[in-house]
């Protein structure tokens, strides 16, 4: 057979090869284009619902060919909103427990996750695998001693529980509703989910090259210095993602929140009661409440979504050479 006859009939092949791949890759991209559209949807519905009613009027409310956008839009809302929320109050008091209580964690976790990382001690493998046991089991079980320790805190309470002085009262100082039911975790690396921020920031210091360590050392480093100084400029992509995490969780806390304070509560706790209290106190009705508290979960959402359109893109970077799955 001649070259030329092969080539007729290997051309036709491989053209229809090649229609095939086409329709193949056609067919692959629809489906993911699809998915990731329906996906976006599932995510982004209630975000764009929530803006929508949040600008609705009581007339709006009542017209039934309103959906989304309002015919007679207004920021009424977000005004009784801003009342109902106490805002600046409440703001000032989330910043002072839980974004203080974050950045405790950040920097404690990270001072742990480095001693585990670099250092040989006894029961080192013990101690981790108790540290991720603490990311497993839920706070609810762990409420009720939290909440006597915080309430009785101090040696004063043991000495009068088991009268080790008779007749003799020592007084003991009570930590509910003051900042430091969630400071003093924090600051020793108990705090919220400091478990798996431990095991991230472990994970990330051993692929650390040993060699920038080892140079430290050698010009006269001792350990703490070389963490600070060698150790946290070289791990920026951890601490974004752990600060992320971290100051998320902390805002959106609620469960410890309202067992731990009666007065000086923040925003998550607020929040709870805006439709069953404050918002009916000031005047809406069941069926007009939904603008009213749109507007005032826009307005708790709003400094974590200002922070993450800064950070996004330097955010996603960080998790993807993180590498959170270890």
């Amino acid at each position: 057979m001649t070259t030329e006859k092969k080539l007729k009939r290997t051309v036709p092949a491989l053209n229809k090869y090649k229609l095939k791949s086409v329709g193949a890759n056609i067919v692959v991209s629809i489906f993911r284009y699809v998915l990731l559209i329906a996906i976006s949807y599932i995510i982004l519905y209630p975000l764009f619902a929530m803006i929508g009613y949040s600008f609705m009027s009581k007339a709006d409310m009542l017209d039934t060919s309103v959906t989304w956008i309002a015919k007679r839009g207004t920021f009424e809302n977000y005004k009784v909103a801003w009342e109902a929320l106490e805002y600046p109050t409440s703001l000032l008091n989330t910043i002072t427990i839980h974004l203080v209580s974050a950045v405790l964690e950040i920097f404690s976790c990270a001072v742990a996750a480095y001693g585990f990382a670099r250092f040989k001690f006894k029961c080192r493998g013990l101690l981790f695998g108790i540290v991720l046991f603490t990311a497993i089991v839920p706070v609810q079980i762990l409420v009720i001693p939290l909440f006597l320790n915080y309430q009785y805190f101090g040696f004063g309470y043991i000495v009068n529980l088991l009268n080790m002085i008779p007749g003799v009262e020592i007084p003991y100082i009570s930590l509910t509703d003051t900042p430091f039911t969630f400071w003093l975790p924090s600051l020793f690396g108990a705090g919220l989910r400091s478990g798996l921020f431990i095991f991230i920031y472990r994970q990330f210091f051993i692929g650390l090259p040993k060699e920038l360590e080892e140079a430290s050392w050698i010009d006269g480093c001792n350990p703490l210095m070389t963490f600070f100084r060698v150790v946290i400029p070289s791990s920026g992509v951890v601490f974004l993602t752990v600060s992320i995490f971290s100051i998320i969780w902390h805002w959106n806390e609620y469960y410890q929140s309202v067992i731990f304070f009666n007065e000086t509560l923040p925003l998550s706790v607020v929040l709870s009661g805006v439709r069953s209290l404050k918002l009916e106190n000031m005047g809406y009705r069941e069926q007009f409440a939904a603008p009213g508290v749109s507007a005032s979960c826009l307005l708790f959402m709003a400094p974590i979504l200002i922070m993450y359109l800064f950070l996004q893109k330097k955010f996603i970077q960080s998790i993807d050479r993180v590498g959170i799955v270890g």
